[in-house]
């Protein structure tokens, strides 16, 4: 059987790409119509698109994976908005304090307490698609059943850990944090402690996002507790699957998304400490201006996708190997499989980007002032669109059951990957510049005739556009020669 091995040289350009693109692609994640965990889907789609292009030619490489991969990223972040500025040290009421009269207000904490707690919620960002990552270069086999266990087995323990520990090593971690969110409580009548108050609206976010420094408490625990979780799914690899390989891409990208993150995040802390906190101090003008948020998120997914990459990169020769694509249904029960496939294709390639497609040019006709009340112009938007593939996707259906193919897709799963990653990328693409805000188009070009003035706009006031506008570029340059040479 012939083997290939992607080049050293494309190994590297791989990892810079996959930085990139993941970055680009997070940024997009914290925009309508993406968001939250749906966001988080189209982030891990289009990195396992482009891993595929270049280690798709293996067995176990199944095409259905492909989307399993994107699912298993979106069962990862619980939320991190209320936690992240905590290295200002201070930590954030969000509602006025105290309730007669206040005004939201900023508590003292420890920074040293709020590192640990955001490096906490780094490890916790993509928990699982970092065991999926160590799953697809295994020596193992892997079914639907143990990506079930996976993702039973961090949920079982977290929520475990939620009830029970979390409570007393964050009273450790950060006491300023809890005595903050006991003050409100108190202000607001209740006469319960953080972890009463918590165990009594168990995992019920909507009840602390109305009291004051609550919401802070209730994801402080949600991230000690995801930590065990992740824990919990590596030692499932090594010592249930005994799967060494699984083990350590879960603990490698993890740790490193933590660290990142953490390191990373003054320029959100930054932010809030010249806005809200001392306006003397001296920050970079970018931060000043209001682009900390986004370049944050933006790094986030580029530490994802540089560090899930370069571990990929540098697995051992034979298990990156390409061999011949595995173009075999997940399931032997040939109907279980149609199902199956259906479903997650129309999901993963119809409902997603119909989603994006459908509130973000809803939002845009809002925002342009066309019409002042679009309802649910965006959902029909999208069930239209999702529809319209559904159609298309009963010729393959039809195919599949009748034309000799082996799969859903028709093809293998790595040429499917080469077509439906510039389709989809570039649909994102196109979605974050010109719908919603649309802000590319209303830049105050009259303030960029000169010089001066291009840099005022794009490297302090619009940073993040620049950046998004030039990773775009980036990713075009050097992608496209490179695909033509994948094989």
């Amino acid at each position: 059987m012939k083997k290939s091995y992607p080049t050293g040289c494309q190994k590297a350009i791989s990892v810079i790409l996959g930085a990139f693109i993941t970055g680009f692609m997070w940024r997009c994640r914290g925009e309508s119509g993406w968001g939250s965990s749906w966001g988080l889907f189209s982030v891990a789609l289009v990195l396992m698109l482009f891993i595929y292009q270049l280690y798709g030619k293996r067995t176990g490489m199944k095409y259905e994976k492909i989307p399993i991969g994107a699912l298993m990223m979106m069962l990862g972040v619980t939320g991190y908005a209320t936690v992240i500025d905590q290295l200002s040290g201070t930590v954030w009421s969000d509602l006025p304090y105290p309730v007669q009269g206040g005004v939201p207000m900023r508590a003292p904490v420890s920074t040293e307490s709020a590192a640990i707690i955001i490096i906490a919620m780094g490890f916790t960002l993509v928990p699982l698609f970092a065991f999926f990552i160590g799953s697809l270069f295994s020596d193992k086999e892997y079914k639907i059943r143990h990506y079930v266990i996976a993702v039973v087995l961090f949920f079982a323990v977290s929520t475990i850990v939620k009830a029970t520990v979390a409570h007393p090593i964050l009273q450790a971690i950060n006491p300023d944090q809890v005595e903050w969110a006991a003050k409100g409580l108190a202000d607001f009548g209740i006469d319960l402690s953080p972890k009463d108050a918590y165990m009594t609206h168990f995992l019920n976010r909507d009840f602390s996002q109305d009291i004051a420094f609550n919401e802070n408490y209730y994801m402080s625990i949600e991230h000690i507790s995801d930590v065990f979780g992740v824990i919990a799914v590596a030692l499932y690899a090594l010592i249930g699957r005994r799967d060494k390989t699984a083990f350590a891409s879960t603990i490698v990208i993890d740790g490193f998304v933590a660290l990142g993150t953490t390191a990373l995040s003054p320029l959100i802390s930054l932010e809030a400490v010249k806005a809200e906190i001392d306006p003397s101090v001296n920050v970079p003008e970018f931060i000043a201006n209001g682009n900390g948020w986004g370049l944050w998120e933006y790094s986030t997914g580029f530490c994802v996708g540089f560090i899930t990459m370069l571990f990929i990169a540098l697995l051992p020769k034979k298990k990156t190997e390409n061999t011949v694509e595995d173009k075999m249904p997940m399931f032997e029960n040939k109907t279980g499989n149609l199902i199956f496939n259906f479903i997650i294709t129309v999901f993963a390639f119809g409902v997603v980007p119909g989603r994006v497609i459908g509130i973000r040019f809803a939002k845009l006709l809002k925002n342009t002032g066309v019409m002042e009340d679009v309802g649910p112009m965006g959902e029909i938007i999208c069930a239209v669109l999702a529809v319209v593939f559904a159609f298309f996707m009963f010729k393959r259906l039809y195919g599949f059951l009748f034309g000799g193919f082996k799969n859903i897709i028709g093809v293998g799963p790595a040429e499917f990957s080469k077509k439906a990653f510039v389709g989809y990328f570039y649909m994102c693409a196109a979605a974050y510049f010109f719908l919603n805000h649309a802000e590319i188009f209303f830049l105050p070009y009259d303030r960029m005739a000169t010089a001066s003035g291009f840099a005022q706009v794009m490297f302090s006031e619009d940073l993040v556009i620049t950046v998004m506008i030039a990773t775009l570029a980036i990713i075009s340059l050097i992608y496209l020669p490179l695909r033509k040479k994948l094989k």
